[in-house]
């Protein structure tokens, strides 16, 4: 006997657990980052074996980084170019937004 059949999801809900991963895998990608960055900052060993700590104070209430809105990802420091370094998305596709504050 057959099981009966499912109906294929709407688009509204098909949009709406799209978006909804989307907005997770944004958060992952910001926390993967700082535990990069963290990483990266705490500790260099040396030749010698000991471990030098940062001694620059940490900038607080800088502004964010740029990020591509391709790909979220935060762009490397230095002028921006045509496209994104990390997934080609081409920055004039997009009107640039105003910036909050």
């Amino acid at each position: 006997m057959r099981s009966p059949a499912r109906r294929p999801p709407s688009d509204a809900e098909l949009h709406a657990r799209l978006s909804a991963r989307i907005e997770a895998l944004e958060d992952r990608v910001r926390q993967l980052e700082v535990l990069v960055r963290a990483a990266a900052g705490v500790g260099r060993t040396h030749a010698s074996g000991e471990v030098r700590r940062k001694v620059a104070a940490r900038r607080t209430g800088s502004r964010p980084r740029p990020r591509c809105p391709g790909c979220t990802l935060e762009l490397p420091p230095g002028r921006k170019g045509e496209a994104c370094v990390w997934c080609g998305f081409q920055f004039d596709a997009v009107r640039s937004r105003k910036r909050k504050g």
